[in-house]
């Protein structure tokens, strides 16, 4: 394999599910920076949803299903990066959307290998926090806090959704993870893409020791310390997910009552939404926490339509057939009448008490 003339920068895009990640790795593509980026899309669940949201580069699009990059497949991640490095027209910005339910320190202590450095350089890593919603998941706070501990820059998203002294808490609260880390709020992922893209910062604490709040359910796996190189988390046994794919429409009202009816087991759901009322556009849902959006997008085109859900909650507490029953109810019947269009995009509020 012939050494490119100079290493390929590399961002790592990370942060919890539903902070936003994707919205922000859209922006970053879609955006006129004059880079020839190459995009590793690592989602976690059966379905890879995320590889198909990203929009506009899906020649250049790699997404490794099924675990996640620190872990289960980070020999893959390896592979797929220098077979990037070696096609005749090498990208010149490498950008990884790890899962949110990965490590960051694992993928950035990988690209920082002796061995790979004539081909790849860590530019930065970017961790994307939800302001709204962040520290609502006290049992998932290790992982959160890993993940803020990581990053050279934090994207304290959804600032619109919370009031200003809320706002000045969670900062503060970031701040106290990582206080030599730029903050940038926003909303929708909109920051100016120079603060994100080849901008080095990793370099400058690159020997910075690693300071990870230790909070009561951290014991006996203290990341501060973890050697990385030797890391095997199960994420299955942190998180479960269940999937929903159908080739019949949905009917948007009965399709709404279900999901305003999950178990508050379930924290994160995402997916492409196959309406009767919309037949010729996919419909992207997003569910975080109690919040849910649902948009419809662009047209199916080529693709033949077809609901493609996936949902993360708690281990134990999800009871798959009463899901599955739920969404059957959902499907159009025969002569049964169609609704007009909706709204271009719908908010809906879950009941209280995730």
């Amino acid at each position: 394999m012939e050494t490119p003339a100079r290493p390929v920068p590399v961002t790592i895009l990370t942060g919890f599910l539903g902070a936003g990640k994707t919205t922000l790795l859209n922006r970053i593509v879609r955006a006129d920076h004059g880079l020839r980026a190459a995009v590793l899309v690592n989602d976690f669940g059966a379905i890879n949803i995320d590889a198909q949201l990203v929009v506009g580069v899906e020649g250049d699009t790699i997404a490794l299903a099924n675990g996640c990059i620190c872990c289960t497949i980070r020999d893959d991640l390896l592979r797929t990066a220098l077979r990037l490095v070696d096609r005749p027209l090498p990208p010149e910005y490498l950008i990884i959307e790890a899962s949110g339910v990965s490590d960051p320190w694992a993928v950035a202590d990988t690209f920082l290998l002796p061995e790979l450095r004539p081909y790849f350089r860590l530019d930065s890593v970017i961790t994307v926090v939800d302001a709204d919603y962040v520290r609502q998941q006290p049992a998932y706070e290790a992982l959160i806090v890993e993940q803020i501990s990581a990053a050279d820059i934090v994207v304290l998203n959804k600032i619109d959704l919370v009031p200003p002294d809320q706002l000045a808490n969670v900062e503060a609260w970031v701040r106290r993870i990582v206080p030599q880390a730029r903050i940038v709020p926003a909303t929708y992922g909109d920051i100016p893409l120079s603060l994100v893209l080849d901008v080095g910062r990793f370099q400058q604490r690159a020997a910075t020791p690693r300071m990870v709040a230790v909070t009561a359910h951290d014991e006996g796996h203290d990341h501060a310390t973890a050697d990385h190189d030797d890391h095997h988390h199960d994420h299955g046994a942190e998180f479960a997910t269940w999937s929903y794919v159908c080739d019949r429409p949905f009917t948007l009202n009965a399709f709404r009552r279900a999901i305003l009816n999950l178990p508050p087991a379930i924290f994160r759901g995402k997916g492409l939404v196959y309406l009767a009322e919309v037949p010729q556009r996919r419909a992207v849902l997003q569910v975080v926490g109690t919040r849910v959006q649902v948009t419809v997008g662009e047209p199916w085109g080529d693709q033949a339509p077809q609901t493609q859900m996936v949902f993360i909650g708690v281990p134990g507490m999800i009871d798959e057939p009463a899901l599955r029953a739920g969404f059957e109810q959902c499907l159009l019947a025969p002569d049964q009448p169609v609704s007009t269009a909706p709204a271009a995009s719908q908010t809906w509020q879950r009941p209280a008490g995730l």
